[in-house]
């Protein structure tokens, strides 16, 4: 079944979750959310990775014109490559960047070699230093040591790894890996309590942790439940309510891309965004045509296109329900 593209109509919502809102009010719109912990400069680390990506809320960013973020990330596909070139980030920490198997991320290139629409700063680390990373911002330790990177290069460009001789007395080097604390993290997942307990189905990625590193964080979710839903699969609640700031219901928050047990991936849709991406008065016009606000780019991409996603999502990986699917 298609869900409702209005996600607005909070008030609604909120009559038929219950009372558990009450006490524990974090429900608002993208758009009051974005406002209030994206700001200018800001640092950030978004959910997901090759699904459940949070592209609604990256392009509400672009939309609100926000500038020179950091974002800290392990990998990150086309709404990095949005941001980047529309002009909202001047620096990235992480793995590995482009838009997965469809096409480079033409618009960080542009960026990194020819200073298009302004210079991007790189510091690369590994995809599980990545991890590291944010498990010691999460911890809120100094750093975390890994035999990560110690054959590479890396340790070398990115001047905030240091390499030292295992004080223990083997003699073998390691690698420190410092934590990332971003000020906001923004994370999507199936569903959502109003208090905050987020649930996610599939693969967790770093989404706990970023929870716990970030300052604050966002959580957008396909469907706002009551707390008793959440209540009924508790191993589901991979963020808990303490680490939450805001809540918002925004369904198919992750398209293109796929969220499963929700729909599947737009692949022609990103293909598409690959290839006019190529051209910088192609990928402007796309900007043009496709940075509005979710309920309006909702009714662009078609009521018909969401439920063969969802039916495709259904018929490929069988589940539709956080409620009636094991992970």
């Amino acid at each position: 079944m298609t869900h409702a593209i209005d996600a607005t109509d909070t008030a609604t919502r909120l009559a038929e979750v219950g009372d558990d809102a009450a006490d524990h009010e974090k429900v608002t719109d993208l758009v009051s959310a974005i406002e209030e912990y994206v700001t200018d400069g800001s640092s950030i680390a978004f959910g997901g990775m090759g699904g459940r990506d949070p592209e609604a809320a990256a392009r509400e960013i672009v939309r609100q014109g926000t500038t020179g973020l950091t974002v800290l990330d392990d990998a990150r596909t086309t709404l990095f490559d949005i941001m980047v070139g529309a002009g909202c980030v001047d620096e990235y920490v992480g793995s590995w960047v482009g838009t997965s198997l469809i096409s480079q991320g033409h618009n960080v290139r542009s960026a990194v070699e020819n200073d298009v629409p302004h210079h991007l700063e790189m510091r690369d680390v590994s995809n599980f230093g990545s991890s590291l990373m944010f498990l010691a911002g999460a911890m809120d330790l100094p750093f975390v040591p890994t035999r990560s990177m110690l054959d590479t290069d890396i340790p070398t460009h990115n001047d905030d790894l240091a390499v030292i001789e295992d004080p223990l007395g083997s003699g073998d080097p390691l690698v420190l890996v410092p934590p990332a604390r971003p000020d906001v993290a923004i994370i999507h997942v199936q569903r959502c309590d109003p208090m905050g307990n987020a649930q996610i189905l599939g693969n967790v990625v770093n989404d706990h942790l970023k929870a716990r590193a970030a300052e604050h964080t966002i959580v957008t979710c396909e469907e706002l439940v009551p707390t008793e839903e959440i209540r009924r699969r508790p191993e589901l609640t991979r963020i808990p309510f303490y680490t939450v700031d805001a809540v918002v219901e925004v369904p198919f928050g992750s398209h293109p891309w796929h969220c499963y047990g929700k729909y599947y991936a737009d692949l022609p849709f990103y293909r598409e965004y690959g290839l006019r991406s190529r051209d910088r008065e192609e990928f402007l016009e796309w900007l043009d045509e496709w940075i509005c606000p979710h309920e309006e780019y909702l009714e662009k991409v078609g009521a018909d296109r969401l439920a063969t996603l969802e039916h495709m999502e259904q018929t490929i990986n069988g589940a539709d329900s956080a409620g009636e699917t094991d992970e």
